[in-house]
């Protein structure tokens, strides 16, 4: 008889398990919601790659043709995205402060994405109200969006946002200061 053969162990310090376990250190009790202090390349990225993945799977089983998945599965990616935005939220701001800049630059993106948006959504729900076949006409909806959309200041918040997106992007992608700032914990 063959003796029992184990399997060689996890390799410790391999990308993917550095990864997991800097995921699993964004998620742990001491750090879901600390906004102090810094996050590295490492930490920031495995946390943000992780999350979004781990989010887009629970999207895919909404495509399931059954009424029961699509609602559990539904309630499994909102509670997903609940419990992941606050400990990734977290990390972006600690990834911030590992650049010397504050986290209230997030809340800057926020805001000049949102203002748009609500603009362009409450004036299309007012324009339904006086105009509710402009809901079957698909063409016409359109062409109030890109009207909206068109406007000055819409152009220019959205122009505004988009930057300060590429910008925050392009920042998480270069190495923190090094030495001592004024986020250090």
């Amino acid at each position: 008889m063959r003796e029992h053969q184990q399997l060689p162990p996890v390799p410790r310090g391999t990308l993917l398990s550095e990864s997991w376990r800097f995921f699993k250190n964004c998620l742990a009790k001491e750090n879901y919601s600390r906004m102090q202090g810094r996050a590295g390349l490492m930490e920031y990225w495995s946390a943000t790659i992780i999350g979004t993945f781990i989010t887009c799977v629970t999207l895919l089983f909404l495509v399931i043709d059954c009424y029961l998945v699509r609602w559990v599965s539904l309630l499994l990616l909102f509670g997903t995205v609940f419990y992941l935005a606050l400990p990734l939220l977290a990390v972006f701001v600690r990834r911030l402060h590992d650049h010397g800049f504050s986290g209230w630059w997030i809340a800057i993106l926020y805001v000049t994405y949102c203002v748009p948006f609500t603009y362009i959504t409450f004036t299309i729900a007012v324009r339904i109200g006086i105009e509710p076949e402009l809901c079957y006409n698909i063409d016409e909806l359109f062409h109030v969006c890109v009207e909206l959309l068109m406007q000055n200041w819409v152009l220019c918040t959205c122009a505004v946002a988009e930057f300060l997106s590429i910008f925050l992007f392009i920042l998480t992608l270069l190495p923190g200061n090094k030495g001592f700032n004024k986020y250090d914990a």
